[in-house]
């Protein structure tokens, strides 16, 4: 059945995923950003206030630059874009919370935007009718260290002392490691494509911010745990089955609940946290329950033999925007298939 079901997945994907090309006013923002940025430097050198001039380099990274971004769910949520600023200062010169003051105040100079302070990021939002337009995140990294490592500037103002610090981190390597998973264009995409079908699975399924997997858990959890499922292992010929490849992942997610009932994936690069520290014990519990849920689901779409019942199983967990195709159109009165009396090996 999996295979009959493989357009309407291949419809999906297409229906969520999102093309940065197609934001061009996104691309603006950011590019008309990144000048302002340079032009605050500029002017914070003349004027004195600094005795060298803050030079930086920027590079996308996040969903986007991995090719996993998915459309907003909802109408509350918005579109974004992560962008790192790679500075060419050293942690011993500057300290973390300087660097992102000064981004801030580079931010913080137009009424129709707002800028805020996140642990990790500065994030300039912009609004449109009094709803979330989109919104660009800006990291900032210190490159010229003497260890010749990469470090991140965490905290906010009203952060702890322990907070405020520079964090070492490999951001483009984090991005290689996704965008270079498999070399077989087929199974690296279908790797994102599975990747974004969790992401919009864990959009619709839990119902606040908090407390639900992080996107780049689920990543990291894909990084670990994917099997590729696009060719008949036994002819060698091109056979996608994304429904099979999501199953199997969520059966390798669930296995890596522990004996108390947490789960655990580390981010693959440093500083090598765990991406489900933060969440508690009932929300892990929470998390395991919707996957087995899910994992039923798809197996319940798996032996359906007709279509348009196995798309309705499937939209019911991924969401609005997965195809159920018309009864007249699926050949509907199929048999369901019995099962045979013996095996072959």
């Amino acid at each position: 059945m999996n295979k009959i079901v493989q357009k309407q997945f291949i419809a999906f994907h297409d229906n969520i995923r999102v093309n940065l090309e197609d934001n061009k006013a996104l691309i603006e923002k950011r590019n008309m950003l990144i000048d302002e940025l340079n032009a605050f430097f500029k002017k914070l050198f003349e004027d004195k206030k600094t005795n060298v001039l803050i030079k930086f380099t920027s590079f996308q990274q996040g969903s986007y630059a991995m090719g996993t971004g998915n459309k907003p769910a909802n109408e509350e949520d918005d579109y974004d874009i992560d962008c790192g600023l790679l500075f060419e200062i050293s942690t011993a010169s500057f300290a973390p919370l300087t660097i992102k003051q000064w981004v801030f105040e580079a931010f913080d100079s137009k009424q129709f935007r707002t800028v805020e302070w996140k642990k990790a990021c500065i994030r300039v939002q912009y609004v449109e009718k009094g709803l979330p337009k989109f919104h660009l995140d800006f990291a900032c990294y210190a490159v010229s260290n003497s260890d010749g490592k990469i470090y991140l500037a965490k905290g906010t103002p009203t952060s702890a002392a322990e907070n405020k610090k520079w964090e070492q981190t490999e951001p483009k390597v984090l991005r290689d490691l996704i965008n270079n998973k498999f070399k077989d264009v087929a199974e690296c995409d279908q790797f994102k494509r599975v990747i974004r079908d969790f992401k919009r699975w864990k959009d619709e399924q839990f119902f606040s911010v908090y407390g639900r997997p992080t996107g780049i858990a689920l990543t990291a959890l894909a990084y670990n745990g994917f099997q590729p499922f696009t060719r008949n292992l036994f002819t060698g010929v091109e056979e996608v089955d994304d429904l099979k490849a999501v199953k199997e992942l969520a059966t390798y997610m669930l296995r890596q609940f522990r004996g108390d009932g947490r789960i655990r994936v580390q981010l693959p690069v440093p500083p090598y946290y765990d991406l489900f520290e933060k969440m508690t014990d009932q929300q892990c519990e929470e998390f395991k329950a919707k996957l087995e849920a899910l994992k039923t689901a798809l197996g319940d779409a798996e032996n359906e033999t007709d279509p348009h019942e196995a798309c309705k199983i499937l939209k019911r967990k991924f969401g609005e925007d997965f195809p159920v195709p018309a009864k007249e159109e699926t050949g509907q009165n199929r048999r369901k298939a019995v099962a045979g009396t013996s095996e072959s090996a």
